[in-house]
């Protein structure tokens, strides 16, 4: 509390009101107003000098005359408290207020100033709005502000996790989950996957003004992401992103976040994590036992409150899951395939040269001629350069000429050039996942064999394509046949001068 009479004389002291700001630890502001004060009231430290601080107080800012006096005060603090209880409102408070109050013959307040009263305690206490929350209404959604860790299954290298956390709001259950990033299709990922955990979705979505939900924040309007604002017109929900900087709109899942760091996070911190999926399975066990954790302040847990009042109370499933869908073109090449993402997917032969629509999602890629969907195919994750070829797409001269072959053949005919080429070819055969679709490669190696220098050129170059990698590609034998020069023969050994030369005695033998 500001000591006015301290201010009064250090006023008459001389002291500056910065310098009595500093010395009490108050704003100028409060210094001047109790100077402005002091000097309507005419008075100076001479006159408060015996004065106690309160009454100094009292004498330059005086109580003004309120409205309630003679009435009952009520107990702010237990009005508070009980707010955070389900369903309790100000107006059900106020009705107890005022039996208790007709019980004992004192007078209560009106409801207005009753909610003006209770403004008034809680900006001078700090204490902040209980925000009214029914069951089933909101799903809070954030990222988690520090990552977790776990080892690449492959290389071993360490790799971020970011932590995606949903709670909803009125039982607190939570849903959290790791991803390699926090790009928009994690971020729907993460969406989908804890609407299903919840059995159903909120009647609104809450989440931060962050760049993959929200693409412009505005207090009043605020522009979604069309993906984001997609997922939630096919779940039936409403996204209400939460204000700048004001964490109190989404309270419960920035409480999961800190909870998901300071218990998750800590708990398995001395663990290892090979992959992804291992790492995720220990945060869904760690998540289950907090979820079924009593409540330190209220009654029950967050899996008991949401069982029970939450759960039923939830919008329906719709039967099909949100699958976040890009749109693209794409030119069928002369091999008729269309490149996506610089890997390569088969179409019938007959639209070489096309303009296709291309329906890309996390799982799959579809080809649409018009409305005719032609195509689908598994999407290739984490790899680039690789085919997906349907032999119901190949022209009728391909198919029979792949069918016709296998990894016996191939090698069958590589041993009749020699030992390099023989192990160059079953490199290439062993270099991928699926066995035919290295048979391009092979036939490509097998077409050097036709030309200028023949299968003594591409011994030679298998040779060398060994001597740089164990593992030689098509693309390298190639390169290394562009640059073979051939190796020079030397001439036969000569006589020289000398020639064949009998000599006299031969001749005269003859005579």
């Amino acid at each position: 509390m500001v000591d006015y009479k301290r201010i009064l004389q250090l006023r008459a002291e001389g002291v500056s009101q910065r310098g009595i700001a500093d010395a009490l630890g108050c704003s100028r502001n409060t210094v001047a107003g109790v100077f402005a004060a002091a000097d309507s009231a005419g008075v100076g430290f001479g006159q408060v000098a015996d004065l106690g601080a309160d009454e100094v107080r009292a004498l330059l800012l005086p109580e003004p005359v309120r409205p309630d006096s003679g009435r009952a005060a009520p107990d702010f603090e237990y009005v508070h408290r009980e707010l955070g209880r389900p369903s309790v409102t100000l107006l059900v408070l106020w009705n107890e207020y005022v039996a208790r109050c007709r019980s004992t013959g004192e007078v209560p307040y009106q409801y207005s100033f009753f909610n003006e009263q209770y403004r008034r305690w809680m900006k001078s206490t700090g204490a902040s709005m209980r925000i009214q929350r029914s069951p089933g209404e909101s799903v809070e959604v954030d990222w988690a502000g520090d990552p977790m860790w776990f080892a690449d299954p492959l290389s071993g290298t360490p790799t971020q996790a970011w932590v995606f956390v949903a709670a909803l709001s009125f039982s607190a259950y939570t849903y959290v989950e790791a991803f390699t990033d926090m790009t928009l299709s994690s971020w729907i990922e993460g969406h989908v996957h804890a609407f299903e955990q919840f059995g159903g979705v909120g009647r609104l979505l809450v989440p931060d003004n962050l760049r993959t939900g929200v693409s412009r924040a505005d207090r009043y309007e605020p522009a979604l992401n069309p993906a984001y604002a997609q997922l939630a017109e096919h779940y039936g929900t409403a996204i209400i992103p939460a204000r700048v900087k004001r964490p109190r709109d989404k309270a419960v899942v920035e409480g999961s976040v800190r909870f998901v760091a300071g218990q998750v996070a800590a708990i398995l911190r001395n663990r290892q994590f090979v992959g992804l999926a291992e790492l995720n399975e220990a945060i869904f066990d760690e998540v289950a036992a907090i979820n079924a954790r009593p409540f330190q302040k209220r009654e029950d847990s967050r899996l008991v409150v949401f069982e029970r009042d939450e759960k039923p109370l939830l919008m329906p499933l719709p039967p099909i899951g949100f699958e976040l869908a890009d749109l693209r073109k794409a030119k069928v090449g002369p091999n008729y395939h269309v490149q996506v993402d610089r890997n390569f997917y088969s179409v019938p032969a007959r639209l070489i040269g096309e303009s296709l629509d291309v329906r890309v999602t996390s799982s799959i890629v579809e080809v649409f001629d018009g409305v005719e969907r032609v195509a689908s195919h598994p999407r290739f994750k984490g790899v680039r350069g690789r085919y997906s070829t349907l032999p119901a797409h190949m022209p009728a001269s391909h198919a029979s000429r792949l069918v016709d072959w296998s990894p016996e053949r191939f090698e069958q005919w590589a041993a009749t050039v020699g030992p390099n080429t023989q192990a160059a070819i079953r490199a290439i055969l062993g270099s991928r996942k699926i066995v035919e679709q290295s048979y391009r490669s092979c036939l490509g190696v097998m077409s050097l064999a036709k030309r200028s220098g023949g299968m003594a050129r591409l011994e030679d170059t298998c040779g060398r394509a060994l001597a740089a990698t164990p593992a030689p590609s098509y693309t390298l034998i190639k390169k290394l046949w562009a640059g073979w020069t051939p190796v020079p023969t030397p001439p036969p050994p000569s006589l020289g001068d000398a020639g064949f030369v009998r000599g006299a005695d031969y001749y005269g033998s003859r005579a």
